[in-house]
């Protein structure tokens, strides 16, 4: 999701840009100053987002190494009585990285509606 929506946000950015250039050059200051203000509700998206994709990223991977290590420790569901504590350890760490990803993506999720809702004003406003 990462490389994509900064994918997206980037491919934006650079038609936003191209289309106020063009607009600059042929002296179309309203059109201009609509994409420009495009220009910059994608940039400030992208520069938004990207902490929230790289929460949410890290998470992930604290998860999956708390998740080898549970698998290492364990037999099947249940934690091997010898290795309980350093089991049940990795376990709570794997359910806080959970929950942690889980809010960076609810986060990521206002912000992306946030500028749609922004994207939509400045639509109906021209």
């Amino acid at each position: 999701i990462r490389n994509f929506l900064t994918l997206f946000l980037s491919i934006e950015v650079t038609k936003a840009m191209l289309e106020a250039s063009n607009a600059k050059d042929s002296g179309d200051i309203a059109a201009y100053a609509f994409v420009q203000r495009k220009v910059d509700l994608f940039t400030e998206q992208l520069n938004e987002s990207n902490p929230l994709l790289t929460e949410i990223s890290d998470a992930m991977t604290r998860e999956g190494a708390a998740r080898k290590k549970i698998a290492a420790s364990s037999a099947g569901s249940f934690c091997q009585e010898e290795k309980k504590d350093d089991c049940e350890k990795w376990m709570l760490v794997a359910e806080k990285e959970s929950l942690a990803k889980a809010g960076a993506n609810e986060k990521l999720m206002k912000c992306n509606l946030k500028y749609k809702n922004l994207m939509k004003e400045l639509r109906e406003s021209q």
